[in-house]
């Protein structure tokens, strides 16, 4: 019994350690694509046209969630995910998706500091088995903006935006 212990503890030791190894190379070798920088513009006016009706967004959040946030993802299947807005709303922000395509946006988060987390897009790395979330956010107050730690590795485009990258290696449960 004891060896079998020994034997799983190396195992899960040694498994961890690769897996760390393969997020860290993946992490060091993926770039931020420059198309989602050159989109900063647009973002910055679908995050105005959230701005401007931030009452709507932050009087859904719901407090018991710990998340706290308005999620909307139109063409989510979560059911803790908004999917459509108000008319009154949706014309203007859902041209954003439509100008950005699906490449370049696919929900955001409203939170109650008015921080806003734009969903770029989540692929798998094309050379190992790991998963990939781009995101871009935007902070009312520059002094909100945080460095972000490994996995995560993030770049400040100006006085609101960040771009960060989440590497994950994807469990088998």
């Amino acid at each position: 019994m004891r060896n079998l212990s020994i034997f799983l503890f190396l195992y899960f030791a040694t498994g961890c350690h690769s897996e760390s190894e393969e997020v860290s190379a993946v992490y060091k070798s993926y770039q931020f694509d420059p198309k989602v920088i050159e989109k900063l513009p647009m973002y910055d006016s679908l995050a105005s046209a959230i701005l401007e009706k931030i009452s709507f967004f932050q009087q859904h959040i719901n407090e018991n969630d710990s998340y706290h946030a308005y999620k909307y993802m139109p063409s989510s299947d979560q059911d803790d995910v908004f999917k459509k807005l108000p008319q009154e709303i949706a014309p203007r922000i859902d041209l954003y998706f439509t100008q950005l395509g699906k490449d370049f946006i696919f929900g955001f988060d409203v939170f109650k500091d008015s921080t806003i987390k734009i969903y770029i897009r989540s692929s798998p790395s094309e050379k190992s088995q790991i998963d990939i979330e781009e995101n871009i956010s935007y902070y009312p107050v520059r002094s909100n903006i945080r460095r972000r730690e490994s996995p995560v590795k993030d770049t400040i485009l100006n006085d609101h935006w960040q771009y960060w990258i989440r590497f994950n290696k994807p469990r088998l449960f």
